[in-house]
């Protein structure tokens, strides 16, 4: 039986896919969540998937976290399944059982060189993702949230 569920998204990036690794490899659940953009080759993100897929513990769902409206259903048919299975890895909340132990952002759109050339793809990622996650935690009482950045900064030099 698994220890905890946890959502990592970025998972088929190179710090995602060694976060997922690790938890995988520990007992626990993941589900990873990637856009697969094009920013750096496709073909190593699937294969880092494939090196996940083969974990029994591991699934994928491939969507974009800038997207809310995908998010909402991903996050509610999570909560079912640990409130059907009575999960100890989703602590209980007032209102029902938490879908996930934490939420590990990892998803992030990185090159300060490509953010100049097309910053609002950037924003959507970096900002509207990691807003519309911690919706999503705050809607499904998710009490734990890691975030790692990216290269991309915003704002004036420091």
């Amino acid at each position: 039986m698994a220890l905890s569920r946890y959502l990592v998204t970025g998972c088929a990036g190179f710090i995602g896919a060694k976060v997922a690794e690790l938890l995988l490899a520990a007992g626990d659940e993941v589900l990873g969540v990637d856009n697969l953009n094009d920013a750096y080759d496709p073909r190593l993100k699937r294969w880092r998937l494939q090196n996940l897929a083969a974990h029994a513990g591991f699934r994928f769902c491939q969507l974009d976290v800038a997207d809310r409206q995908a998010l909402e259903p991903l996050f509610s048919s999570c909560q079912q399944d640990a409130a059907r299975l009575g999960s100890a890895a989703a602590p209980e909340t007032s209102d029902s059982v938490a879908p996930f132990a934490a939420v590990i952002n990892l998803a992030a759109r990185a090159g300060v060189r490509a953010s100049v050339l097309n910053p609002e793809v950037y924003y959507q990622t970096n900002c509207d993702g990691t807003l519309n996650l911690l919706e999503m935690c705050r809607r499904y009482g998710v009490k734990k949230f890691v975030l790692a950045s990216t290269s991309s900064v915003y704002g004036a030099d420091s």
